[in-house]
């Protein structure tokens, strides 16, 4: 299978794809024949993914968007569709963390990851479903974490709005089960991206940990199989949701977290 290219000719529309899980999301969809719509809020780093994906994907193109903006969000999605015709499938993985006790987060800290983790991955589905609906197919792959699975201390907010992406997931698939759509998320576990290392310093300075890299190791004790979540690891997992292999899978939330989570 892995040398069949599985998404020749179809277009992949992909929040977040700028650095981390998206960038290898991005890569691994251009690597199977995919033609990708990238879409990511800092403009630099998605160009950087547009340029690296380049060589396996020339008809690939980039939108600057926020996702908690509904009106920036229709007017990306039409110019997508605009662009390419269709959007096959659809991958929210647009998403943010800050760290505290939930006794000192602020109001701000709340909705920010409210409004792009969980308010963000709505916006995106409720403009791309009516255009799959129409044509009667499509595939949605969203980003949840094993925070959605387990409530992770000194990100309760963050958990919060990841358990709402999994009760999404689950209300969303039963709607578009008629229109032959499938509404699949991914959980990653500790997953070593620049995201992960802001946290640890945040989490050992709140934890009064002297050094942020034993938070790390913490994280490695954790997980059974022994080492850190790779995105190229979740990436894996999102294709096979995207793809034909899993036609009668909907409404799952699957874990890539080594182990550290098993229900």
């Amino acid at each position: 299978m892995s040398n069949c290219k599985r998404f020749e000719g179809m277009t992949v529309f992909i929040t977040g794809a700028g650095k981390g899980i998206g960038k290898a999301i991005s890569k691994a969809f251009a690597k199977e024949g995919a033609k990708l719509a990238l879409a990511d809020i800092n403009k630099e780093v998605l160009n950087e993914t547009l340029g690296e994906i380049k060589q396996y994907s020339p008809d690939s193109r980039a939108y600057v968007l926020d996702v908690t903006n509904e009106t920036l969000v229709k007017n990306v999605v039409e110019i997508v569709l605009e662009d390419f015709g269709t959007i096959d499938i659809l991958i929210n993985n647009a998403g943010v963390s800050t760290m505290n006790w939930f006794w000192e987060l602020t109001e701000e800290e709340w909705d920010y990851n409210m409004n792009v983790n969980a308010k963000g991955v709505w916006l995106v589905s409720k403009h791309v479903a009516p255009h799959m609906i129409k044509k009667r197919k499509g595939k949605i792959v969203n980003t949840a974490s094993m925070a959605s699975k387990i409530g992770a201390p000194l990100l309760a907010h963050y958990s919060a709005s990841k358990f709402a992406v999994i009760g999404f997931t689950q209300a969303i698939s039963k709607e578009l089960a008629p229109y032959n759509i499938n509404v699949n998320a991914v959980c990653p576990g500790f997953v070593k991206t620049s995201m992960q290392d802001r946290e640890i310093v945040w989490e050992a300075k709140l934890r009064g940990i002297d050094e942020p890299e034993k938070v790390r190791e913490e994280y490695i004790k954790q997980t059974p199989l022994g080492r850190l979540c790779y995105p190229e690891d979740v990436a894996k997992v999102v294709l096979f949701l995207a793809s034909e292999d899993a036609d009668f899978l909907t409404g799952q939330a699957i874990n890539v977290t080594g182990g550290a989570c098993t229900h």
